[in-house]
């Protein structure tokens, strides 16, 4: 057994076992280099395996999947707002350190840009912002009552501990007339369900091999009734008119690792989509609309209306 020597200046000293010699400490140090090299090797094969899985995965989705998803028209739809005439004040929840539109949007429909984020390091370098406001959403958006035009919130909802709360203070933020456009993961997504259930550091391992920008996903995400009929049933309560949603059934980007689980997650996926079961969708997109009782018109925003 190592022993410590407690005499003088070799105190706290570490000794090796009487049995091992120099030659043996230049042993054990080779055997220890080598296990680090054959860890590094092993490690090397596996990325490289996760990889090929993640290429065949991707080649295997058909392009109109990645097109017709709810991230895509979160920005087509965004692009409609923004370029109402009567839309100058836009706020952005959950702001981050990016805005998810083109930055001379700004200059083209005259738009007054304001970050809200609950952690204002988040925003320090979000340079499209007019305005950062450090707070949570659940709480109180500290705007006057009415001032705002349009709100944004690009995955942010799941992030929130009371959505209730946050559509009341969204609510009051809002002019007669104004749109709130939301994106988010549904609560019973297969990832929603594994990131409630499984412990966080498991989490974050599996998004790290799953997902490239698993620093992006790795919040603490709560869910509270990101299912359709839940939100829907808020939203309404709260006092917005639905004016468009949009389900996203695919989310199999989670499993591309693994091409078995991603074959699974595939067909079950489909599954959800010809059922057209909306409380089961991976994603949700909403816009809502404050209503103006002044104003009969509003976006015609689905095809076939």
């Amino acid at each position: 057994m190592p022993c410590i020597h407690r005499g003088g200046a070799e105190q706290a000293k570490i000794f090796r076992p009487r049995n091992l010699t120099p030659n043996d400490d230049g042993r054990l140090a080779m055997l220890q280099r080598r296990t680090r090299e054959q860890e590094n090797r092993s490690w090397n094969l596996l990325r490289l395996v996760l990889d090929s899985n993640r290429r065949l995965c991707r080649r295997l989705t058909p392009n109109h999947v990645h097109e017709a998803n709810v991230f895509g028209m979160y920005r087509k739809l965004g692009a409609v707002l923004l370029s109402h005439p009567e839309v100058t004040r836009v706020l952005d929840c959950g702001a981050g350190k990016a805005w998810h539109f083109p930055s001379h949007y700004k200059s083209w429909y005259d738009i007054h840009l304001i970050g809200a984020d609950i952690d204002s390091a988040e925003m320090a370098h979000n340079t499209a912002l007019d305005e950062k406001i450090a707070c949570d959403v659940t709480e109180k958006i500290p705007v006057p009552p009415g001032s705002v035009d349009v709100i944004m919130v690009h995955s942010g909802i799941e992030h929130f501990r009371d959505n209730r709360a946050f559509l009341e203070n969204a609510f009051a933020s809002l002019r007669p007339g104004g749109y709130l456009l939301a994106q988010f993961p549904g609560r019973y997504a297969p990832f929603a369900i594994a990131n409630r259930i499984l412990p966080r550091g498991l989490t974050k391992r599996l998004l790290k091999y799953g997902m490239h920008d698993s620093d992006e996903l790795g919040f603490t995400a709560y869910y509270d009734r990101t299912h359709y009929s839940g939100f829907v049933s808020m939203a309404e309560d709260v006092g917005f008119d639905v004016t468009y949603h949009l389900p996203g059934f695919y989310s199999s980007s989670y499993a591309e690792f693994f091409f078995p689980l991603w074959i699974c997650s595939y067909i079950y996926d489909t599954l959800r989509f010809g059922l057209g079961l909306k409380n089961l969708a991976s994603y949700n997109l909403f816009v809502l609309q404050k209503t103006n009782l002044a104003d009969s018109e509003s976006f015609q925003l689905y095809a076939w209306s």
